[in-house]
């Protein structure tokens, strides 16, 4: 796993290779219960909602790899399909209807990771954020306890605890 500050190579494109290699990471950490899936050999679904920041780098980063036997997939899902991922990552682009995502995966297990300011704050469950040409990440507890995820306590150390 990155640990809490990972150093960048300092370019736009570098840090989105860094936080594409981090996304993938977060799902090692993460445990969704069982009605998370449709079916046991079901994939982890890994969801870009809204502009995706990482062009090719999230594709390539999960070629071929698995999270705990489950084989890795990403997808741009439309509004009301981001119920069935398992990640959601909520771009920037979607800033304004943020709230109304939320509303939508109320009741879900999917873990919403995004970069906007106070994201976590306001219920999402991972923040990435830049500083100091590092990345490191916030997590809302609460947020993932709500939706039935259990966060390891290695990534749990790495970042900082935030609540809504």
């Amino acid at each position: 796993m990155i640990p809490r500050t990972a150093a960048g190579q300092g370019g736009s494109a570098d840090e989105y290779q860094l936080k594409a290699a981090m996304l993938y990471n977060l799902a090692q950490f993460v445990e969704w219960p069982a009605s998370a899936y449709p079916d046991p050999q079901a994939p982890i679904l890994l969801c870009i909602l809204g502009r995706d920041p990482f062009g090719n780098f999230l594709t390539s980063t999960v070629l071929k790899q698995t999270v705990n036997g489950r084989p890795v997939l990403v997808l741009h899902p439309h509004d009301q399909e981001v119920r069935g991922c398992q990640v959601l990552y909520i771009s920037s682009s979607e800033r304004k209807t943020t709230a109304q995502i939320f509303s939508t995966l109320n009741g879900s297990s999917v873990l919403t990771v995004g970069e906007m300011t106070q994201f976590a704050m306001h219920g999402g469950m991972i923040q990435f954020s830049l500083e100091d040409q590092q990345v490191r990440f916030d997590i809302n507890l609460d947020a993932a306890s709500r939706a039935g995820l259990k966060i390891s306590s290695k990534l749990l150390v790495l970042s900082q605890i935030v609540k809504n």
